[in-house]
C-alpha cells in the first residue's frame, strides 16, 4: 500500500474502494471548477462512476503503469494527484493533479507533486516527468514553474474541452535535473 506523509496535516494515499463515497462528494462540491478544465467531470454523475474510476486506479497499480492518490489533509480527502501511465521502455511518466476548492492555497498539490517526483525518481528509478496544462490554466501552470519543471513547449489544438480545442503548454523535469533541485536546495541555509 502506497502512503506518503507530505507534511504533518496531509499525506498521500493510494485510493481504494473505501475513498468512493468521499471521492464523489468532492467531485460534486467541486464540479463547476474542475469542468472549466478537465473534461472526465462529466462522465463522474454517480457513485457508481467514481468507482469505476478508483476500481481503474486500483487495476493500475496492480499492473504497475501508474498511481492515483488521494490528497489527504487533516484527514479529509482534498484532492487527486497522479502519474497517467508509466512508459518502462524510455522510463517516463506525466503526473496530473486536482483539489476541491476548499483545499486550494495550502501548498497540498507542491507538496504532492514533491513526494511523486521524489517516488519516481529515487524509488521507480524513471529519467523524465511530463506535466501537461492547458494553456488558460493559470493555477496548474504554476505548480511545475515553482518546482523546476522547464516549459518545453506548447501543442496546439492538443485537447478537447467540452466544444473547443486548446493548446497545452508541456512542462518536463529529468532525473538530473531533479539531481540539481535537490542539491541546490541541500545547500540552501534558511536562517
Amino acid at each position: 500500500m502506497f502512503k506518503y506523509d507530505i507534511h504533518e496535516h496531509a499525506y498521500l494515499k493510494l485510493l481504494d474502494l473505501s475513498d468512493v463515497e468521499e471521492l464523489f462528494a468532492l467531485t460534486e462540491r467541486t464540479r463547476e471548477t474542475l469542468r472549466e478544465w478537465l473534461l472526465f467531470v462529466d462522465d463522474v454523475k454517480t457513485v457508481k462512476d467514481t468507482e469505476r474510476f478508483v476500481k481503474n486506479a486500483m487495476q493500475q497499480y496492480a499492473d504497475n503503469n501508474g498511481l492515483q492518490a488521494g490528497i489527504y489533509y487533516e484527514g479529509k480527502l482534498a484532492g487527486v494527484i497522479g502519474y497517467h501511465q508509466i512508459n518502462w521502455q524510455h522510463k517516463w511518466t506525466s503526473i496530473g493533479y486536482w483539489l476541491g476548492n476548499e483545499f486550494v492555497g495550502k501548498g497540498l498539490v507542491t507538496n504532492s507533486m514533491k513526494a511523486l517526483m521524489e517516488y519516481a525518481f529515487s524509488y521507480l528509478k524513471l529519467n523524465r516527468i511530463e506535466v501537461r496544462v492547458a494553456v488558460g490554466n493559470i493555477r496548474s501552470r504554476t505548480i511545475p514553474k515553482v518546482l523546476g519543471f522547464y516549459e518545453e513547449g506548447r501543442v496546439r489544438d492538443a485537447e478537447w474541452l467540452h466544444d473547443h480545442y486548446v493548446d497545452q503548454v508541456v512542462y518536463g523535469l529529468t532525473a538530473a535535473d531533479w539531481r540539481k533541485i535537490k542539491i541546490a536546495n541541500e545547500d540552501t541555509v534558511i536562517l
